[in-house]
């Protein structure tokens, strides 16, 4: 049982795109970097909308209809969505809101303007806004891209020489056309806004530091009013993760009340409850004599 807790509490989160998870493939850094930041494990209660960034970032779980109800309505009061996927799982909420917009499941790559290899494109083509405000290059690795963005206003481009990177070997074949592709696009929605990212990986440990991706972040997060809710609910993850953050939670909750060491409050609940089980064990074997 001591092993169970300790592990439970100790372990590293491993889990892609997860904001607990400090590797180079999780979002904890854009967390430490938010003031007010709320990590939600379900749509229960409903989203405050006022000054609030909604961050779905690598979603792995297509989005039920209540869910995409909630988020509609949480658009319509004002609030701001960033979805960022490269997948196409995302699409489910685009179709919920009603929007053309799609997350082609095809990743692209650059043939010139990249950093280590072609799957890594530098995106330098942007539009005027307050979301790409000071931003000058992204880099990105093996994004998607945005198709059929009839309503949306399209901020950022990869660059003419990227292509659909149909045999995932970054090199152009001769049915591989050169053309930028839409990687980044807003679309309002009542008085909220929603911003669309074809790749969650921008967000990342490993690549929010680099080049202007940090930039981008703040920048979002400003326009939406500083405070961020990360969506991990619809994020793949292991058995027993959410548990895990829960008890995390609980503990730090008992800890910062009681004055109480992280490790002296686990090993007082190990003992509480291993004692519980003794004194069940001991009246069983009572009755029985």
């Amino acid at each position: 049982m001591i092993l169970t807790f300790y592990s439970g509490y100790y372990w590293p989160f491993q889990e892609r795109y997860y904001p607990l998870n400090n590797a180079w493939d999780g979002c904890s850094e854009i967390i430490s970097r938010a003031m007010n930041s709320t990590i939600i494990w379900s749509y229960d209660p409903p989203l405050e909308s006022n000054g609030t960034l909604l961050a779905i970032i690598g979603p792995g779980i297509e989005f039920s209809q209540s869910e995409s109800s909630q988020i509609r309505l949480f658009l319509q009061n004002g609030g701001t969505v960033l979805l960022a996927d490269d997948t196409g799982s995302g699409n489910t909420l685009l179709q919920a809101l009603n929007m053309t917009e799609r997350f082609s499941p095809m990743a692209i790559a650059d043939l010139y303007f990249y950093s280590k290899n072609p799957n890594f494109p530098l995106i330098t083509e942007f539009n005027p806004s307050p979301i790409t405000r000071n931003l000058t290059t992204l880099i990105t690795e093996r994004p998607s891209y945005i198709e059929n963005s009839t309503s949306a206003r399209i901020l950022a481009t990869s660059s003419p020489f990227s292509f659909i990177d149909v045999n995932g070997n970054g090199t152009s074949s001769v049915n591989e056309t050169l053309r930028p592709f839409p990687i980044i696009a807003e679309i309002g929605l009542g008085k909220g806004l929603l911003i669309l990212v074809a790749d969650p990986d921008i967000f990342t440990n490993q690549l929010i530091t680099m080049y202007d991706n940090m930039q981008l972040f703040l920048n979002i997060l400003r326009v939406a009013g500083g405070h961020l809710l990360y969506d991990a609910h619809h994020l793949e993850s292991a058995p027993l993760v959410a548990w895990r953050a829960a008890l995390r939670r609980l503990v730090s909750s008992l800890a910062s009340q009681a004055s109480f060491s992280i490790q002296a409050i686990l090993v007082a609940t190990v003992i509480i409850g291993a004692l519980a089980v003794r004194v069940v064990k001991l009246r069983k074997k009572h009755v029985a004599l």
